[in-house]
């Protein structure tokens, strides 16, 4: 992953006088290409690094050059640290628990362990991240049942390309041989992944992170019984909960269009009778009619 190997190099100038494009490409097992791109990423962070002519050459960070505790200070230091020891954890990634190793040395605080991040998800096989990891890293094609959004089932056969997490899950952004183009896949709704002996020979690159478009939102207003409270706390912004004499509270939203967002409806469903919809009318009527279909579903039992 592009901020272990980044953190990797910085490691490596900081403790080398010169190394060379090519050591380092051979070490972090990518091209030079990415190594040179790397280092102008490393060079626009503020570290000053300066390339060396001859046959000791190579790069190296400017001579009397300390470590600028503005650029990544000790706390800092342990927060990326965690991070990285997490996805260590639940990639069982041997590479990133290296890099773990020598960059804890960077830093006593990291043995207070004061904070902890936790990526894994329920719905997720360890194992198929572990097998995604490995493919992404070989450039091994890997082929696998698909459950859409649209509860659509196809087989697929893809070149992984990057694994990303996002919206507290999982996703898999790949080439996709079916579709002829580049697709997002949740891994929660991969099944049945095999890992694949072809090789991946195409030039794939990763997608330019675009501006997250914020979706037409409504005023949701929602009734909380005392015991629900703790539900409510799981999933929605706080701010707005107005206590009411029964020990209830009033929580008023502002939330994508639930008829667009599916999510909202599921989750409401979820609170059983410890939610009531006050507003917006509607969607009263949405989930009445899903509980009657609950109902007719077990009354034909």
């Amino acid at each position: 992953m592009k901020l272990e190997r980044l953190l990797a190099i910085i490691f490596k100038l900081l403790h080398r006088s010169t190394i060379s494009a090519t050591q380092l490409a051979e070490e972090l097992n990518v091209s030079q290409r990415t190594i040179y791109r790397d280092i102008e990423t490393i060079s626009a962070a503020g570290i000053p690094i300066t390339s060396y002519h001859g046959t000791n050459g190579g790069f190296g960070i400017m001579e009397n050059y300390k470590w600028d505790k503005t650029f990544l200070d000790t706390s800092s230091m342990v927060e990326v640290l965690s991070l990285v020891k997490s996805l260590s954890d639940q990639l069982n990634d041997q590479d990133l628990k290296k890099t773990l190793d020598r960059l804890s040395i960077l830093t006593e605080e990291e043995q207070k362990n004061y904070l902890h991040i936790d990526l894994t998800h329920f719905s997720v096989d360890p194992s198929d991240l572990i097998d995604l990891q490995k493919s992404i890293k070989e450039s091994k094609r890997i082929s696998f049942q698909y459950i859409s959004a649209q509860n659509e089932q196809t087989t697929r056969e893809v070149d992984p390309l990057s694994l990303q997490y996002k919206f507290r899950t999982w996703y898999l952004y790949a080439y996709c041989h079916l579709r002829n183009d580049y697709r997002e896949f949740k891994v929660s709704h991969i099944l049945h992944l095999q890992r694949l002996t072809t090789s991946n020979m195409e030039s794939h690159s990763l997608p330019k992170e675009s501006p997250l478009v914020d979706p037409p939102r409504e005023r949701i207003i929602l009734r909380v019984h005392p015991q629900s409270i703790h539900l409510i706390l799981n999933y929605f912004n706080h701010q707005s909960m107005i206590q009411e004499e029964d020990g209830s509270v009033t929580v008023t939203l502002m939330l994508p269009t639930p008829l667009n967002a599916e999510w909202l409806i599921n989750i409401l469903l979820s609170f059983r009778s410890g939610v009531v919809v006050i507003h917006p009318l509607y969607l009263q009527d949405v989930l009445k009619n899903e509980a009657k279909k609950i109902v007719r579903l077990y009354e034909d039992i």
